[in-house]
Protein backbone atom coordinates (compact mmCIF):
# COMPACT_ATOMS: atom_id res chain seq x y z
CA UNK A 1 0.00 0.00 0.00
CA UNK A 2 1.18 3.34 -0.99
CA UNK A 3 0.90 7.04 0.30
CA UNK A 4 1.01 10.17 -1.63
CA UNK A 5 1.96 13.23 0.06
CA UNK A 6 2.81 16.82 -0.58
CA UNK A 7 6.63 16.85 0.43
CA UNK A 8 9.00 19.50 0.74
CA UNK A 9 13.01 18.44 0.92
CA UNK A 10 14.26 22.10 1.22
CA UNK A 11 12.99 25.47 2.54
CA UNK A 12 11.91 27.76 0.04
CA UNK A 13 9.08 29.22 -2.30
CA UNK A 14 5.95 26.59 -1.58
CA UNK A 15 5.16 26.53 -4.72
CA UNK A 16 8.72 25.55 -6.26
CA UNK A 17 9.97 23.26 -3.08
CA UNK A 18 6.72 21.15 -2.69
CA UNK A 19 6.37 18.02 -4.65
CA UNK A 20 3.91 15.27 -5.00
CA UNK A 21 5.74 11.80 -3.96
CA UNK A 22 4.56 8.47 -3.47
CA UNK A 23 5.85 6.61 0.04
CA UNK A 24 5.23 3.07 0.57
CA UNK A 25 2.78 2.69 3.55
CA UNK A 26 2.46 -0.71 4.62
CA UNK A 27 4.42 -3.30 4.26
CA UNK A 28 3.03 -5.88 7.39
CA UNK A 29 0.55 -5.83 9.61
CA UNK A 30 -0.50 -2.83 12.40
CA UNK A 31 1.52 -3.20 15.42
CA UNK A 32 -0.85 -3.18 18.61
CA UNK A 33 -1.01 0.85 19.31
CA UNK A 34 -0.94 1.66 15.76
CA UNK A 35 -4.15 2.62 13.84
CA UNK A 36 -4.35 3.20 10.01
CA UNK A 37 -5.70 6.65 9.00
CA UNK A 38 -7.28 8.01 5.42
CA UNK A 39 -7.23 11.82 5.04
CA UNK A 40 -10.51 13.55 4.27
CA UNK A 41 -9.08 16.57 3.87
CA UNK A 42 -6.62 19.32 4.94
CA UNK A 43 -6.23 23.04 4.68
CA UNK A 44 -2.93 25.50 3.71
CA UNK A 45 -2.75 27.84 6.81
CA UNK A 46 0.15 30.92 6.81
CA UNK A 47 1.88 28.83 9.49
CA UNK A 48 2.10 25.88 6.88
CA UNK A 49 3.38 28.67 4.50
CA UNK A 50 5.88 29.90 6.74
CA UNK A 51 7.12 26.34 8.02
CA UNK A 52 8.15 25.57 4.14
CA UNK A 53 9.78 28.50 3.74
CA UNK A 54 11.95 27.68 7.13
CA UNK A 55 10.38 30.89 8.92
CA UNK A 56 8.21 29.11 11.35
CA UNK A 57 9.44 27.98 15.22
CA UNK A 58 8.50 24.43 14.62
CA UNK A 59 10.32 22.87 11.63
CA UNK A 60 10.18 19.04 11.13
CA UNK A 61 13.65 17.55 9.37
CA UNK A 62 13.48 17.68 5.71
CA UNK A 63 12.27 16.07 3.82
CA UNK A 64 8.48 16.47 5.25
CA UNK A 65 5.35 16.70 4.62
CA UNK A 66 3.83 19.76 4.68
CA UNK A 67 0.61 20.46 6.70
CA UNK A 68 -0.15 21.38 10.32
CA UNK A 69 -3.89 20.51 10.36
CA UNK A 70 -6.52 18.55 8.70
CA UNK A 71 -8.87 15.36 9.56
CA UNK A 72 -8.68 11.94 9.14
CA UNK A 73 -10.99 8.91 9.24
CA UNK A 74 -9.36 5.60 11.53
CA UNK A 75 -9.48 2.65 8.57
CA UNK A 76 -8.06 0.65 10.84
CA UNK A 77 -6.57 -0.50 14.45
CA UNK A 78 -3.90 -1.96 16.12
CA UNK A 79 -5.17 -4.93 18.39
CA UNK A 80 -4.76 -3.03 22.30
CA UNK A 81 -6.08 0.21 20.77
CA UNK A 82 -8.47 1.59 22.74
CA UNK A 83 -10.38 4.55 22.22
CA UNK A 84 -10.59 4.58 18.95
CA UNK A 85 -12.50 2.23 16.08
CA UNK A 86 -12.85 2.10 12.27
CA UNK A 87 -15.15 5.19 11.09
CA UNK A 88 -13.76 7.77 13.95
CA UNK A 89 -12.79 10.97 12.55
CA UNK A 90 -9.62 12.39 14.19
CA UNK A 91 -7.17 15.38 14.12
CA UNK A 92 -3.36 16.05 15.00
CA UNK A 93 -2.30 16.03 18.60
CA UNK A 94 0.49 18.70 17.53
CA UNK A 95 2.11 20.55 15.12
CA UNK A 96 4.20 19.34 12.69
CA UNK A 97 1.92 16.09 12.08
CA UNK A 98 2.28 16.65 8.28
CA UNK A 99 -1.79 16.43 7.19
CA UNK A 100 -0.73 16.76 3.57
CA UNK A 101 -1.04 13.09 2.61
CA UNK A 102 -3.76 10.17 1.48
CA UNK A 103 -2.93 7.82 4.09
CA UNK A 104 -0.76 7.43 7.14
CA UNK A 105 0.09 4.91 9.68
CA UNK A 106 1.08 6.74 13.68
CA UNK A 107 0.19 5.87 16.89
CA UNK A 108 -2.65 5.92 19.15
CA UNK A 109 -1.42 8.89 21.17
CA UNK A 110 -0.27 10.62 17.93
CA UNK A 111 -4.16 11.85 17.16
CA UNK A 112 -7.01 13.13 19.03
CA UNK A 113 -10.96 11.67 18.84
CA UNK A 114 -13.39 14.54 17.09
CA UNK A 115 -17.18 14.61 17.82
CA UNK A 116 -18.84 12.61 15.71
CA UNK A 117 -21.52 14.19 12.23
CA UNK A 118 -18.93 16.87 11.15
CA UNK A 119 -18.60 17.65 7.38
CA UNK A 120 -14.94 17.02 5.84
CA UNK A 121 -14.49 21.22 5.74
CA UNK A 122 -15.25 21.53 8.85
CA UNK A 123 -13.57 18.51 10.86
CA UNK A 124 -10.46 19.44 8.55
CA UNK A 125 -10.68 23.33 10.04
CA UNK A 126 -11.66 22.08 13.47
CA UNK A 127 -8.25 22.19 15.56
CA UNK A 128 -6.81 25.44 15.19
CA UNK A 129 -9.05 28.78 13.98
CA UNK A 130 -12.01 28.04 15.41
CA UNK A 131 -10.69 26.89 19.13
CA UNK A 132 -8.12 29.98 18.84
CA UNK A 133 -11.31 31.75 19.03
CA UNK A 134 -12.95 30.20 21.45
CA UNK A 135 -10.27 29.84 24.22
CA UNK A 136 -9.75 34.06 23.25
CA UNK A 137 -12.95 34.21 24.20
CA UNK A 138 -13.14 31.90 27.16
CA UNK A 139 -9.70 32.77 28.53
CA UNK A 140 -9.53 36.26 28.41
CA UNK A 141 -12.07 38.68 29.93
CA UNK A 142 -15.24 37.55 28.29
CA UNK A 143 -18.11 39.98 27.70
CA UNK A 144 -21.14 39.62 29.59
CA UNK A 145 -24.22 38.76 26.72
CA UNK A 146 -24.39 42.35 25.73
CA UNK A 147 -21.01 43.26 25.67
CA UNK A 148 -18.65 44.20 22.96
CA UNK A 149 -15.66 42.47 21.54
CA UNK A 150 -13.35 44.18 19.47
CA UNK A 151 -10.57 42.62 16.40
CA UNK A 152 -8.79 43.64 13.33
CA UNK A 153 -8.21 40.66 10.99
CA UNK A 154 -12.24 39.86 11.33
CA UNK A 155 -12.55 38.20 7.57
CA UNK A 156 -10.20 35.82 8.55
CA UNK A 157 -10.30 32.47 10.53
CA UNK A 158 -10.12 33.02 13.37
CA UNK A 159 -12.24 36.44 12.62
CA UNK A 160 -15.25 35.06 10.83
CA UNK A 161 -15.14 32.58 14.08
CA UNK A 162 -15.03 35.18 17.20
CA UNK A 163 -18.19 36.81 15.38
CA UNK A 164 -20.57 33.97 14.92
CA UNK A 165 -19.46 32.50 18.37
CA UNK A 166 -20.11 36.03 20.07
CA UNK A 167 -23.44 36.32 17.79
CA UNK A 168 -24.88 32.69 19.14
CA UNK A 169 -24.10 34.13 22.81
CA UNK A 170 -25.50 37.24 22.65
CA UNK A 171 -21.96 39.65 22.39
CA UNK A 172 -21.47 42.44 20.03
CA UNK A 173 -18.21 42.55 17.89
CA UNK A 174 -16.76 45.64 16.54
CA UNK A 175 -15.08 44.71 13.59
CA UNK A 176 -11.96 45.76 11.56
CA UNK A 177 -10.90 45.10 7.65
CA UNK A 178 -8.20 45.97 5.43
CA UNK A 179 -9.02 48.98 3.04
CA UNK A 180 -9.82 47.75 -0.41
CA UNK A 181 -11.74 48.91 -3.98
CA UNK A 182 -15.09 47.92 -2.72
CA UNK A 183 -15.30 47.33 1.30
CA UNK A 184 -19.41 47.01 1.25
CA UNK A 185 -19.50 43.15 -0.43
CA UNK A 186 -17.37 42.13 2.49
CA UNK A 187 -18.93 44.09 5.10
CA UNK A 188 -22.34 42.57 4.04
CA UNK A 189 -20.87 38.91 4.28
CA UNK A 190 -19.34 39.41 8.04
CA UNK A 191 -22.68 40.87 9.02
CA UNK A 192 -24.56 38.12 7.39
CA UNK A 193 -22.04 36.02 9.95
CA UNK A 194 -23.78 38.07 12.95
CA UNK A 195 -20.91 41.28 12.94
CA UNK A 196 -22.96 43.77 14.51
CA UNK A 197 -20.07 46.44 13.65
CA UNK A 198 -17.75 46.19 10.67
CA UNK A 199 -15.31 49.09 9.44
CA UNK A 200 -12.14 49.46 7.50
CA UNK A 201 -8.61 50.45 8.35
CA UNK A 202 -8.80 54.04 7.11
CA UNK A 203 -11.75 54.45 8.87
CA UNK A 204 -10.62 55.55 12.05
CA UNK A 205 -12.08 58.36 12.92
CA UNK A 206 -15.96 56.89 12.82
CA UNK A 207 -14.94 53.28 14.47
CA UNK A 208 -12.95 55.48 17.57
CA UNK A 209 -16.73 57.63 17.57
CA UNK A 210 -18.28 54.47 17.58
CA UNK A 211 -16.59 52.73 20.52
CA UNK A 212 -17.39 55.92 22.55
CA UNK A 213 -21.29 54.54 22.64
CA UNK A 214 -20.11 50.73 22.61
CA UNK A 215 -17.04 50.09 24.37
CA UNK A 216 -15.38 46.59 24.07
CA UNK A 217 -13.33 45.58 26.79
CA UNK A 218 -11.73 43.02 24.76
CA UNK A 219 -9.20 43.57 21.72
CA UNK A 220 -8.38 40.55 19.82
CA UNK A 221 -5.23 41.54 17.56
CA UNK A 222 -4.28 39.50 14.74
CA UNK A 223 -2.73 42.65 12.53
CA UNK A 224 0.26 43.72 14.67
CA UNK A 225 2.17 46.52 13.77
CA UNK A 226 0.49 50.77 14.33
CA UNK A 227 -2.84 48.65 13.77
CA UNK A 228 -2.48 47.33 17.32
CA UNK A 229 -3.07 51.20 18.26
CA UNK A 230 -6.56 51.80 16.35
CA UNK A 231 -8.02 48.87 19.31
CA UNK A 232 -5.99 49.97 22.22
CA UNK A 233 -8.22 53.73 21.70
CA UNK A 234 -11.67 51.92 21.21
CA UNK A 235 -10.89 49.91 24.74
CA UNK A 236 -12.51 51.35 27.67
CA UNK A 237 -10.58 51.44 31.08
CA UNK A 238 -9.56 47.57 32.69
CA UNK A 239 -9.22 45.83 29.72
CA UNK A 240 -7.32 43.75 28.01
CA UNK A 241 -5.62 43.21 24.61
CA UNK A 242 -5.01 39.86 23.19
CA UNK A 243 -1.81 39.73 20.48
CA UNK A 244 -2.30 35.96 18.23
CA UNK A 245 -0.94 37.10 15.29
CA UNK A 246 1.42 39.48 13.59
CA UNK A 247 0.34 39.98 9.95
CA UNK A 248 1.51 43.20 8.86
CA UNK A 249 5.13 41.68 9.82
CA UNK A 250 5.64 45.17 11.66
CA UNK A 251 6.77 45.41 15.42
CA UNK A 252 3.41 46.31 17.62
CA UNK A 253 3.25 49.98 18.57
CA UNK A 254 2.21 50.23 22.11
CA UNK A 255 1.73 54.19 22.99
CA UNK A 256 2.54 54.55 27.29
CA UNK A 257 -0.52 56.46 28.30
CA UNK A 258 -3.03 54.56 26.02
CA UNK A 259 -1.61 51.08 28.66
CA UNK A 260 -1.07 53.11 31.61
CA UNK A 261 -3.44 55.52 32.30
CA UNK A 262 -6.31 53.11 30.97
CA UNK A 263 -5.14 50.04 32.80
CA UNK A 264 -4.94 47.55 29.75
CA UNK A 265 -3.43 44.39 30.01
CA UNK A 266 -1.65 43.38 26.95
CA UNK A 267 -1.35 39.55 26.24
CA UNK A 268 -0.33 36.64 23.51
CA UNK A 269 -2.28 33.64 22.50
CA UNK A 270 -0.83 30.46 20.59
CA UNK A 271 -2.99 27.93 20.07
CA UNK A 272 -0.06 25.05 20.08
CA UNK A 273 1.20 26.25 23.46
CA UNK A 274 -2.13 25.74 24.92
CA UNK A 275 -2.55 22.43 22.85
CA UNK A 276 0.63 21.14 23.93
CA UNK A 277 0.42 22.70 28.17
CA UNK A 278 -3.27 21.38 28.74
CA UNK A 279 -4.56 19.19 25.70
CA UNK A 280 -6.39 16.33 26.44
CA UNK A 281 -8.26 17.23 29.41
CA UNK A 282 -11.64 18.21 30.48
CA UNK A 283 -11.59 21.79 29.06
CA UNK A 284 -10.31 20.84 25.63
CA UNK A 285 -13.07 18.04 25.68
CA UNK A 286 -15.81 20.38 26.45
CA UNK A 287 -14.36 22.78 23.74
CA UNK A 288 -14.20 20.36 21.05
CA UNK A 289 -17.92 19.42 22.00
CA UNK A 290 -19.47 22.80 22.46
CA UNK A 291 -17.57 23.60 18.75
CA UNK A 292 -19.04 20.64 17.15
CA UNK A 293 -22.65 21.37 18.68
CA UNK A 294 -22.13 24.78 16.83
CA UNK A 295 -21.06 23.67 13.67
CA UNK A 296 -24.01 20.72 13.94
CA UNK A 297 -26.58 23.17 13.88
CA UNK A 298 -24.82 25.71 11.48
CA UNK A 299 -24.10 28.51 14.34
CA UNK A 300 -20.64 27.81 13.37
CA UNK A 301 -19.48 27.64 9.40
CA UNK A 302 -15.92 26.63 7.92
CA UNK A 303 -13.96 29.28 6.52
CA UNK A 304 -14.91 29.70 2.47
CA UNK A 305 -12.46 27.68 0.82
CA UNK A 306 -11.44 26.59 -2.18
CA UNK A 307 -11.27 22.68 -2.47
CA UNK A 308 -7.73 21.39 -4.51
CA UNK A 309 -6.51 17.85 -5.38
CA UNK A 310 -2.88 17.69 -4.57
CA UNK A 311 -1.91 17.84 -7.98
CA UNK A 312 -2.93 21.47 -8.05
CA UNK A 313 -0.41 22.91 -5.23
CA UNK A 314 1.10 25.78 -7.98
CA UNK A 315 -2.44 27.13 -7.61
CA UNK A 316 -3.36 26.05 -3.71
CA UNK A 317 -0.14 28.41 -2.32
CA UNK A 318 -0.55 30.98 -5.71
CA UNK A 319 -3.66 31.80 -4.09
CA UNK A 320 -3.50 30.49 -0.62
CA UNK A 321 -3.67 34.67 0.96
CA UNK A 322 -6.19 35.07 -0.95
CA UNK A 323 -8.75 32.32 -0.19
CA UNK A 324 -8.46 29.45 1.92
CA UNK A 325 -6.69 26.44 -0.09
CA UNK A 326 -8.25 22.98 0.99
CA UNK A 327 -6.87 19.76 -0.42
CA UNK A 328 -9.90 17.23 -0.25
CA UNK A 329 -8.21 13.85 -0.72
CA UNK A 330 -10.89 12.47 -2.58
CA UNK A 331 -9.92 14.75 -5.18
CA UNK A 332 -6.54 13.88 -5.48
CA UNK A 333 -7.04 9.69 -5.53
CA UNK A 334 -9.52 10.47 -8.66
CA UNK A 335 -7.39 13.37 -10.24
CA UNK A 336 -6.44 11.87 -13.56
CA UNK A 337 -2.66 12.85 -12.63
CA UNK A 338 -2.64 10.36 -10.00
CA UNK A 339 -0.78 7.24 -10.36
CA UNK A 340 -1.94 4.19 -7.68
Amino acid sequence: MNAHVLQYASHGTPSKVLSVVKLPLLSSPLSPSQLLLKFLAAPVNPSDYNQIEGKYPIAPPLPAVGGNEGAAQVVEVGSAVAGLRPGDTVIPGSAGFGTWRTYHVCEEGAVKKLPGGLAPAAAAMFGVNPCTAYRMLEDFQKPARGGWVIQNGANSGVGRAVIQMCATQGIRTVNIVRDRADPAPLKSELEALGADAVFTSSERIEVEHFCRENTPRLALNMVGGRDTIQLLKCLGNDSKLVTYGAMSNSPMSVPFGLTVFKDITLHNFWMTRWSKEQGRGEEEGRMFGRIAEWFQSGELSPTPHQTRSFYSFPEAMENAFRIKQLFVIDETLNDPRFEE
